[in-house]
C-alpha cells in the first residue's frame, strides 16, 4: 500500500514547533509497512525534498520570494489569514499550487490512496485529483475544518469533498455528527478514529522533580498546567481568572502556560491587571519530546476551550490524553469533542465553557484528595483508545476492508 498524505500543517525541520500529529501518523504508517510520501507547503529555510524519521516529504513552493510564504505555519493558517489581509490574497495561489503538485505526485508516484488532512483546502483538492485520476481518496477530518468556516459557500466545498471521498475518518463524535450533516449520503463511509498519540516515554524522576521545582515557587502547593495555543478560543483568559479565584479562596496554586499564540500579550496584561503576575508563568513553546515532563510535574492539566467567534470548537484535544498517560489529573470543558476523552467523574472533570467560576470549582475538585483515584482509570482509558499504534492499525484495516469489498463487488 502506498499513501500520499496531503496536508497544510507539517513539521518544517527536526524540533520544529509545528504540531507533529500528522507526522506521528505518517511515521506510524511507515512503521506498519506502508509506503508514505507527504506533500506540504514549503516555508523559508525548509528543505523541498526531505526525509524525517523515515518519512519521505515533498514541500511545494507557492510564493516568491520564499519569505512571502506566510499563509501556513507560525500559529496556523486561520490565525495567519486573520492577522494579515495579504495572506488572503495568497490563499488562492496556495490552493492552485497544492492542486498542481498533488496531481503530479498522483500521476507519477501512483499512490494507492490519497489521504487529505483537513477538508479545506486539502479535501477539496484531493477530491478533484481523485476524480481526474481515479485514485482512491481518504479524507481525514481534524475538526476545525468542519466545525468552523461554516459559510454557505464553504459548506458546498466541504460537502463536495465528502461526497468524493471513498473513506472519511473523523477524530471525535462531534466531528462525526457534523460530517454526516454536511453529506448524509457519505455517512456509511465515515469512521471514528481518534488522532493517535505517542506512547509515554520513559521519564526521569529527577528531571521531573527539577522541572516542578523550577515552575512552582517556594511555599506554593499546587501546579496547574496549560498546554496549547495561547489564543482566546483556548480559554486561557478564563483559566487566568479561575487561578485568581482559587488564590482568593485560599488555595496555594501556580499556573504554568506552555505554548504561544496571537493573544499572548493580552493574557499577560490580564494577569498583571488581576495582580497575579507572580502566580502565572508564561513558559513559551516546548519541544514535543519534553512535554511529558511538564505533565508529570503538574498536579492538574487544564484545557478550558470554548467556541470561537467564527464557530471553531475543540474537536478532540490530544493534550488531555497525553496528560492522562503521564498520570496528571485533567480538567476540560463540556465543548466539542473534549467529553469523548474527559468523562466527568471517571477520567477527569468538566466545566462549562467560558465560565471562570465553574472552572475554578472543577480545578478545586481535581486538586482535592478525591481526585486521586481517577488517574489510574484515566491512564488505562487513554492507553486503550488513543495510542497511535492502535489508531493507525484501525485506519489501515478500514482501507484494506474497502479495497477487499470493492474488488469483490
Amino acid at each position: 500500500m502506498k499513501i500520499l498524505i496531503v496536508t497544510s500543517n507539517y513539521p518544517r525541520w527536526p524540533g520544529d514547533n509545528t504540531t507533529p500529529f500528522v507526522h506521528n501518523f505518517a511515521r506510524e504508517l511507515v512503521n506498519q509497512g506502508v509506503k508514505v510520501r507527504v506533500l506540504a507547503p514549503h516555508f523559508e529555510g525548509a528543505k523541498r525534498k526531505d526525509i524525517m524519521d523515515d518519512v519521505e516529504i515533498r514541500r511545494f513552493r507557492y510564493w516568491l520570494p520564499e519569505s512571502g510564504q506566510t499563509v501556513c505555519y507560525q500559529g496556523g493558517a486561520l490565525g495567519n489569514l486573520k492577522k494579515n489581509w495579504v495572506n488572503k490574497l495568497k490563499l488562492p495561489v496556495l490552493v492552485a499550487c497544492e492542486f498542481f503538485f498533488t496531481l503530479i505526485q498522483t500521476l507519477f508516484w501512483k499512490p494507492t490512496w490519497i489521504n487529505s488532512h483537513w477538508l479545506i483546502p486539502q479535501g477539496f483538492v484531493c477530491a478533484l485529483v481523485s476524480k481526474l485520476t481515479r485514485a482512491k481518496h481518504v479524507a481525514t477530518i481534524h475538526g476545525g475544518d468542519v466545525l468552523a468556516l461554516d459559510g454557505k459557500t464553504l459548506r458546498k466545498f466541504k460537502s463536495f469533498s465528502l461526497k468524493h471521498s471513498n473513506v472519511v475518518t473523523v477524530n471525535s463524535s462531534v466531528t462525526k455528527a457534523k460530517a454526516e450533516e454536511l453529506s448524509p449520503l457519505s455517512a456509511d463511509n465515515v469512521i471514528l478514529i481518534p488522532t493517535g498519540i505517542l506512547p509515554l516515554p520513559t521519564l526521569c524522576n529527577e528531571q521531573v522533580s527539577k522541572l516542578r521545582a523550577a515552575l512552582l515557587p517556594e511555599n506554593t502547593k499546587h501546579l496547574i498546567l496549560f498546554v496549547g495555543r495561547v489564543n482566546e478560543e483556548k480559554g486561557v483568559g478564563e483559566l487566568i481568572d479561575a487561578t485568581k479565584k482559587l488564590i482568593d479562596s485560599g488555595k496555594s496554586v501556580h499556573l504554568a502556560i506552555v505554548g504561544s499564540g496571537h493573544d499572548e500579550c493580552r493574557f499577560r496584561e490580564l494577569a498583571e491587571n488581576l495582580d497575579i503576575t507572580e502566580s502565572v508563568t508564561f513558559v513559551g513553546w516546548v519541544n514535543s519530546k519534553e512535554i511529558y515532563n511538564y505533565y508529570a510535574a503538574a498536579d492538574v492539566f487544564a484545557g478550558p476551550s470554548k467556541q470561537s467567534n467564527d464557530g471553531w470548537i475543540e474537536a478532540q484535544g490530544l493534550t488531555f490524553v497525553e496528560a492522562m498517560l503521564a498520570g496528571c489529573k485533567v480538567v476540560g470543558t463540556n465543548s466539542g469533542g473534549i467529553p469523548d476523552a474527559v468523562i466527568h467523574g471517571k477520567t477527569g472533570w468538566l466545566s462549562e465553557p467560558g465560565n471562570a467560576d465553574n472552572l475554578a470549582n472543577a480545578l478545586a475538585l481535581a486538586l482535592s484528595d478525591q481526585g486521586k483515584s481517577l488517574t489510574a482509570e484515566a491512564f488505562t482509558f487513554a492507553k486503550k483508545n488513543y495510542l497511535i499504534s492502535n489508531t493507525v492499525e484501525k485506519f489501515r484495516s478500514k482501507l484494506h476492508n474497502f479495497e477487499f469489498n470493492h474488488v469483490n463487488k
